[in-house]
């Protein structure tokens, strides 16, 4: 329970449509030992950060657009998503 809630958490299924995907900040993640992710700049704050390939069975425009970690969990926070 959170906050007299109950809460069920679930992983996203292909055919969930929106949010944002957020890409790790390069100063949090300087060396991924993934070779897939690719450098990039986050389209709001510039800062650079990765950008890393979907599984097979999502695209793109299933979600409302790329953002920074930072970014991104700001946005949650604006539209009632998290608590401050």
């Amino acid at each position: 329970m959170i906050g007299g809630c109950e809460v069920k958490i679930t992983p996203r299924k292909p055919t969930d449509q929106g949010g944002i995907l957020s890409m790790p900040l390069v100063k949090n993640v300087p060396r991924p030992t993934d070779t897939t992710w690719k450098k990039t700049t986050c389209p709001k704050c510039g800062k650079a950060c990765w950008d890393r390939p979907l599984p097979e069975e999502y695209q793109e425009s299933m979600f409302d657009g790329k953002l920074c970690t930072l970014c991104a969990l700001q946005m949650g926070v604006s539209k009632g998503g998290g608590s401050s």
